[in-house]
């Protein structure tokens, strides 16, 4: 009768510890964002992440401080992890003046197209017509081709 009452605390225990600290996800993660090169070449690191929180769809959204061996603030990341599969490459952050925490700007959209979908290797969008499945001249029934039709 006298031994229920250590087996309660026994278990208890063990709940307690296996409940604490971060995931297996989380310490691959933190380990695949402290071996890139960028934070090794400024001499930062992810201490702890801020947000690592799960989508719902096996992928984690993760949020961090990046710090120094001093524990001064030298930017900010996020990223993604798929869970089992990989983290992505993290949109990084640095801080103008170390230890002086930014509000995060997003990085400017546009890509190969510019920043209104002008541009590119044919010229601003709706020019040219589109190609047939054998790349002959545009489809039939097109506006391009019932111009060269008349």
């Amino acid at each position: 009768m006298k031994r229920y009452p250590l087996f309660g605390a026994l278990a208890l225990l063990l709940l307690l510890q296996s409940g604490c600290g971060p995931t297996a996800e989380e310490k691959t993660a933190l380990a695949a964002l402290n071996a890139m090169d960028e934070l090794i070449e400024k001499g930062g690191y992810v201490k702890k992440f801020e947000r690592f929180e799960d989508r719902g769809d096996r992928v984690f959204v993760i949020e961090a401080e990046i710090v120094d061996e001093k524990g001064v603030a030298l930017g900010r990341l996020r990223s993604e992890r798929v869970e089992g599969f990989g983290t992505s490459k993290p949109r990084i952050q640095w801080y103008k003046t170390p230890g002086e925490p930014e509000e995060w700007t997003q990085p400017a959209r546009g890509g190969r197209r510019g920043p209104r979908g002008e541009g590119g290797p044919r010229g601003p969008r709706g020019e040219g017509g589109r190609r047939g499945p054998q790349g002959e001249g545009p489809r039939s029934g097109s506006p391009a081709a019932a111009d060269t039709a008349s």
